[in-house]
């Protein structure tokens, strides 16, 4: 793509840096507009600091934001300066605001290497600009049904920009019949990352994502399963099957709050390896990462060691301290992620609270029906459950699908105030898991600042 001539690179350049100065000096993130202006003075101010880069982009469901963390701490722990959007502006030009900023005057980057989280709809119109050296996808799910439609609409929108970057490496997750299938048909060069059988059976079986065969149209059969419809899978007919993994977990020894002990085997070797971050699905984002590093060109090695030190995403696994308890944010936003979201917090046994918060705003998606597809029946009948906390704009939709749940009304509050919630959780004298989509899941991290001392991303 032909970049913009030296002036039109300095005013587009400034234009972007002094447009999200004022909107941060007036207290607001400035994500996507620098990147309008950026665009309206030079349309492909994006290829000028790429084209000086190394940049990793990580799209799929459920993950990116983790897998983009464990990326860039992999990157940073090995002394290769790397940028890292943390705003989570995935889209053209929240992207573009991010990249264009971290540049000087002249658009010469600062950093050779970068990890941007991409939304699956706007990767084809990102990587044109960009040209990634990688692609990682980490999984396709039913989300956002009122945007995307189904996971087949999203996987098509996901393959549209895969054959706009036919020189990318694609890291892709051999366990997910979907996006396993966009190695089908594309000249580029393919890592595998996924969990071996002996990793064993991961609670309720849920194949609505699966999909038919790419090859023949047939139903998949499975000799295991992970979650969901990640397993194990084949196609009788035609024998389509899942691709045996460059980079594979091959057990979950021990998992708890503090993290995940596995064995992971990259060329041909296995050893173990602590993954600091907990839950089935982090050790998929593990696995993703060291995939990534491997495409990037770099060891196994250099991701692996730093795995044991990765710290939790903004709103992923970010914990605070309040009142002397302990809160765990863990975003949800499809029922694939909410249920897996359950399956660790049941897995503790001590008592515990949890607040579950649901908005439908244009950032979550307006069709929140997929709380009927929830296993909300699986926290509810749990021992160790103390209190239900509920919020957000439908909070009295998720009150009733709870109460359908079989949760105890004795032990739920209907909440319309975060800064309430906030005083009441302070008063609590056990560990509190926060679950709120995306949007209330910024509502929530602002009413907590002031008591727990988080910054926003850009402080």
């Amino acid at each position: 793509m032909k970049k913009p001539n030296k002036i039109q690179t300095v005013l587009s350049v400034a234009s972007c840096k002094l447009t999200r100065g004022i909107l941060r000096k007036t207290g607001r993130g400035g994500t996507a507009l620098p990147g309008i202006v950026a665009m309206k003075v030079a349309k492909n101010i994006l290829a000028v600091p790429a084209s000086e880069m190394d940049i990793v982009v990580v799209t799929g469901t459920n993950g990116k934001t983790t897998t983009c963390n464990m990326i860039e701490h992999a990157l940073s722990e090995n002394g290769h300066d790397c940028h890292r959007d943390k705003s989570g502006a995935n889209l053209l030009h929240g992207i573009a605001s991010d990249l264009v900023c971290d540049t000087n005057w002249l658009g010469r980057p600062r950093n050779r290497y970068a990890v941007l989280e991409v939304d699956e709809a706007a990767l084809k119109q990102v990587v044109p600009y960009i040209r990634p050296k990688v692609i990682v996808v980490t999984n396709l799910f039913t989300d956002q049904a009122d945007r995307f439609g189904s996971v087949e609409n999203t996987l098509a929108e996901i393959r549209k920009g895969v054959k706009r970057s036919p020189g990318s490496v694609l890291v892709l997750n051999a366990e997910d019949t979907q996006s396993a299938s966009l190695a089908l048909d594309v000249p580029n060069k393919v890592i595998w990352y996924g969990l071996d059988e002996t990793v064993g059976e991961q609670g309720k079986t849920d194949l609505s994502d699966a999909g038919k065969c790419p090859k023949c149209g047939s139903e998949y059969e499975y000799d295991y399963h992970i979650y969901a419809h990640l397993g194990g899978f084949r196609c009788p007919k035609c024998g389509y099957c899942r691709h045996t993994p460059d980079v594979a977990v091959t057990s979950i020894d021990k998992m708890d709050t503090n993290g995940s002990m596995v064995h992971m085997r990259t060329d041909g070797s296995e050893e173990e390896v602590f993954v600091s971050l907990p839950a089935v699905y982090n050790v998929y984002n593990a696995a993703a990462c060291v995939a990534a590093i491997e495409a990037l060109g770099f060891p196994a090695q250099e991701a692996i060691q730093s795995l044991s030190n990765v710290r939790s995403a903004f709103g992923r696994m970010e914990t605070f301290e309040l009142g002397g308890n302990v809160l765990q944010m863990i975003l949800v936003k499809n029922p694939a992620g909410c249920n897996q979201a359950f399956t660790y917090v049941t897995s503790f046994k001590d008592p515990f609270n949890a607040v579950l918060c649901l908005n439908n705003r244009t950032g979550d998606g307006h069709d929140f029906s997929w709380i009927e597809n929830t296993d909300y029946e699986k926290l509810c009948s749990d021992p160790y459950l103390q209190k239900l906390y509920v919020c957000g704009d439908r909070a009295q939709d998720l009150y009733d699908r709870l109460k359908r749940a079989g949760a105890d009304e004795s032990r739920m509050e209907l909440v319309t105030d975060y800064t309430k919630l906030v005083d009441e959780l302070e008063q609590e004298n056990c560990t509190t898991f926060l679950l709120p989509n995306y949007t209330a899941m910024m509502e929530l991290r602002t009413a907590l600042g002031p008591k727990t001392g988080n910054k926003e991303f850009w402080e």
